[in-house]
């Protein structure tokens, strides 16, 4: 392995350092061309300046000759026979060099020559010698100079010429370059001279000394002439005279800017390059550690295909004992995982716990088994593995998907932990789990994967099992109620059917009746509203299981829906059965333990018998139920026996149902009104409206019978809105002309609170009959009052902004009636005629009506007792602090216009 290691290593190390070391010299040639055209841009650049620079110093030239030339004296001493040298020593000599730098001063005339010379301000002995041009070149010259108009322009034409000369010094013969310029001698008038043409020269050497200055003008370090073909510099300015003729290159030695810029690349490079080889060398490392990572990852893959492989081959037969095969296939796991424990845990039917069937513990060289994990001891943990297919944690002391799991897994000093879910049917069916002990175990991909397929595997082992408990519990799901177990409609149907179909076969013909009893919970919802849902949940299976505890051999109960059961009953004969189920209603009626708290149940009890009633299966359910509804229409609460009749009310009630659709536009609804007095002095202080329906067919029908059947179909927002018009509309009558107190009562309905516009019809029936909220008392029943809704607390809310009164009717009738007050709070309590009944006789009952009073006076209530029937009644709630009587001893419910008579006579009570 080391060779051929040591060859992956350095083979792609060398290859990139190669490419690296190429990628960097072609990035240095890039800024070599880069740096040699900036050092080409600058030098084009500085010829640029130059030239400009010599243009310059010719116009100079030119100018200070100007001045010279056009000048009037100096054109009359010039035109002289004899020109007055004193004069132009004077005028000339002493400061053309001093003051102009002008190193030559040439008088000529184009027939004589030279006439006056001067040389660095001394007067040349030999002046037609200093300037030595070819006869061609002076030609040139004045032809040049003649072209020139001195009035036009202020400089003549200037030139460079090239001349070579002795050194004053040594004698030896040395070359320079002039700046020449030239001009006609001419008047300041501008008039045309009449004389002879003379001219003016002045000429200024490229000395070493202009060239210091042109230097240091233009920020380089040094000028120099080369008069030789070949360049000492590499930049340099080529100087021609007027026929384009190279006279000499004027050469700069400047530091090139290319130059400077490479120097400050070349460590940064240097720099880099290092860098990259060390990254390279990374990169190379990271390689050959990634290759050892694939490999160890090759083998690791490898192993678990094997061991997958094996786990399979292990399942010798259908029959073989689950248990057998896991506890054979556990140290294969922890094996080819390396973890410390492995174990397989299963679900309980109703996914509450997980049980443990084996385990191994490669530590301890222990096995195990037994194990529990409950749902509500660690609910965080279950819901970790119901959310996902594994559950993986590098850290679970410390993973708050498993709080309530670390006292576990800190015992067993369980440091990391992998659970893979085992999925039978596509429904959860157990885990594998696997734990490790060393500290932050990483859990690689593969290991995930391998725990997922075995646990696929291992699945596929239960599926016979889990197959035939899936049946069960399908069969369970269809024919039995998973809350409490019982029989559902089903299989209650079933039952029913296998009993009748029996008996129908026999050849004896067994006639032995069968009884169905239906029976109803009533007041579920003001239980569940009260006390919770749970608590409800919990009151119909203890009635559930107290049912199963009274059933005989061979009856059937059932859950026939939410919160109505069915029981089969078995007996020799019709009154046997009719007994039976007078015994049964009351054990039923017994009371239960709810919260600690004794509960009084209140049932609706329904029976039908075969085969008197119906030889169906269905119809015996059917009658069972239609009694059962009969029965909730018994004050008494007495069980019912169907009768064939009650098919006719049963359609009876229908057409009712029909008919009332037309009741408030037909006018076939009226409002009776009963009154109630104080106890304070015996006086009518209101009276509660009661809707009457008077069918034009069928007669009076009873607000029992029509009310419910309103609230079913919704039309009691539409009648409720008009009885409470109506009776707004009397109420202001007999306010403005019997009793200016008077104070209406109406009832309404759950459907009516529960309308998010209800407070709003009437603040607007109020306002159209201008009756003051305090004149208006809404009765709810105590079932409503429990109810807590946010529309219902709502409309409560804007009618008390109103000034209404809210009075609960019935008060004493509902489950718990005194702990719910303080959570609605309430302007009158109305105490049920029941209690009332036996007041003052009974000590029980008479108790019982102190204590409501002094309840709702603690509260802020004012309390009426209804049902009044005998003076000694009223007598006894006025002697214990009751406000108000309502009762048939004051008058029985009546008509507007009996009520209205009743007003104007103004009875009183006499208490």
């Amino acid at each position: 392995m080391r060779p051929f290691s040591m060859t992956f290593r350095l083979r792609p190390g060398l290859l990139l350092a190669v490419i690296l070391l190429v990628g960097l010299a072609g990035l240095w040639q890039l800024a070599n061309n880069a740096a040699d055209k900036v050092d080409e841009e600058v030098a084009a650049l500085t010829r640029k300046t130059l030239q400009q620079e010599l243009l310059r110093q010719r116009k100079t030239l030119g100018q200070s000759l100007n001045d010279y030339a056009v000048w009037d004296e100096m054109y009359r001493q010039s035109q002289s026979p004899q020109m007055d040298r004193a004069w132009l020593a004077a005028n000339l000599t002493g400061s053309v060099y001093q003051n102009l730098d002008v190193d030559i001063a040439l008088l000529l005339d184009p027939a004589a020559g030279v006439l006056y010379a001067l040389d660095r301000g001394v007067v040349s002995p030999q002046p037609q010698r200093l300037l030595q041009l070819e006869p061609r070149q002076w030609q040139n010259l004045l032809r040049q100079a003649d072209r020139y108009d001195p009035q036009q322009a202020s400089t003549g034409p200037s030139l460079l010429l090239r001349q070579q000369h002795g050194n004053s010094l040594t004698g030896q013969p040395q070359t320079a370059i002039y700046l020449v310029a030239i001009q006609r001698i001419a008047l300041e008038s501008g008039a045309s001279p009449d004389g002879r043409a003379r001219y003016l020269l002045f000429a200024r050497a490229l000395d070493q000394r202009l060239l210091q200055e042109m230097a240091a003008s233009n920020s380089l370090r040094r000028l120099s002439l080369n008069f030789s073909a070949t360049p000492q510099h590499s930049a340099a300015l080529a100087l021609e005279n007027s026929q384009g003729q190279i006279l000499g290159l004027l050469e700069w030695d400047n530091e090139r800017p290319g130059d400077a810029v490479l120097q400050r690349l070349l460590p940064q490079s240097l720099l880099l390059l290092a860098f990259m080889l060390l990254l390279s060398g990374l990169i190379v490392r990271a390689g050959y550690l990634q290759q050892q990572a694939n490999v160890r990852r090759s083998q690791r893959l490898e192993q678990q295909g094997r061991a997958l492989q094996q786990l399979v081959a292990a399942r010798h037969s259908e029959t073989q004992v689950l248990q057998e095969y896991i506890d054979e296939i556990l140290p294969l796991l922890a094996q080819t995982l390396g973890v410390s424990r492995v174990s397989v845990w299963q679900f309980s039917a109703d996914q509450q716990s997980l049980h443990c069937l084996a385990g191994v513990d490669t530590g301890d060289s222990l096995r195990f088994s037994g194990d529990v994990l409950l749902l509500e001891q660690h609910p965080d943990y279950f819901d970790a593995l119901r959310e996902q297919r594994y559950l993986s944690s590098v850290q679970p002391l410390q993973d708050e998907r498993l709080l309530s799991l670390r006292a576990h897994l800190a015992e067993r000093d369980i440091k990391a932990m992998l659970d893979a879910s085992i999925m039978v049917g596509g429904l959860q069916h157990g885990i594998i789990c696997a734990e490790s002990r060393t500290l932050r175990r990483a859990w690689r991909q593969e290991d995930v994967n391998f725990i997922c397929s075995a646990a696929d595997i291992i699945a596929l082992v239960m599926e016979s099992s889990a197959r035939l408990q899936a049946e069960g519990e399908l069969y369970r799901q269809f024919y039995y109620d998973r809350f409490t177990g019982l029989p559902n409609r089903s299989r209650l149907q079933m039952q029913l059917g296998e009993l009748i179909q029996q008996r129908e076969n026999s050849q004896a013909r067994d006639k032995r009746p069968i009884g169905c009893m239906m029976l109803s919970l009533e007041g579920l919802a003001n239980i569940n509203e009260l006390y919770g849902r749970d608590s409800g949940d919990q009151l119909i299976r203890l009635l559930g299981e107290r049912l199963e505890k009274l059933a005989r051999n061979g009856e059937m109960v059932a859950r026939h829906a939410d919160n109505r059961f069915a029981m089969l009953l078995l007996d020799e004969d019709e009154l046997s059965i009719s007994q039976r189920t007078d015994a049964l209603c009351d054990q039923l009626r017994q009371p239960l333990f709810l919260q600690e708290q004794q509960l009084f149940l209140r049932l609706s009890t329904g029976l039908s018998i075969y085969p008197h009633d119906t030889i169906h299966a269905d119809g015996l359910l059917e009658h069972a139920e239609l009694a059962l509804q009969i029965s909730r229409n018994d004050p008494a609460g007495n069980w019912v026996r169907f009768r064939p009749e009650m098919n006719d009310n049963w359609r009876r009630r229908h057409h009712i149902q029909n008919d009332l659709r037309q009741a408030v536009a037909r006018g076939e609804l009226s409002l009776h009104y009963q009154p109630y007095v104080s106890l304070k002095n015996g006086r009518v202080a209101g009276a509660e409206a009661l809707v009457r329906w008077e069918h034009p067919n069928l007669g009076r029908i009873p607000p029992t019978d029509f009310i419910p059947l309103a609230e079913e179909t919704g039309l009691i927002k539409d009648i409720g809105e008009w009885v409470l018009g109506e009776a707004i509309r009397q109420a202001v009558q007999w306010r403005a002309r019997y009793l200016s107190q008077f104070v209406i009562s109406v009832n309404v309905s759950l459907v009516q609170l529960e309308d998010a516009r209800f407070a709003e019809v009437v603040a607007s029936q109020l306002a159209t009959h201008h009756l003051p909220g305090d004149a208006l008392e809404l009765e709810v029943t105590e079932g409503l009052a429990l109810r807590n809704t946010p529309t219902i607390d709502s409309n409560l809310h804007k009618l008390r902004a109103q000034g209404i009164g809210i009075a609960i009717d019935d008060f004493g009738t509902g489950y718990a009636s005194f702990s719910y007050l303080r959570r609605f709070p309430t302007e009158k309590l109305k105490i049920d005629k029941q209690f009332l009944d036996q007041v003052p006789d009974s000590v029980g009952g008479s108790n019982l009506v102190r204590m409501i009073v002094a309840m709702g006076h603690t509260l802020g209530a004012s309390v009426t007792g209804e049902g009044i029937e005998n003076i000694r009644q009223a007598r006894f709630l006025a002697e214990h602090g009751g406000d108000y009587a309502q009762g048939y001893l004051i008058s029985r419910p009546l008509p507007a216009g009996d009520m209205e008579r009743f007003l104007i006579d103004n009875p009183t009570l006499a208490l």
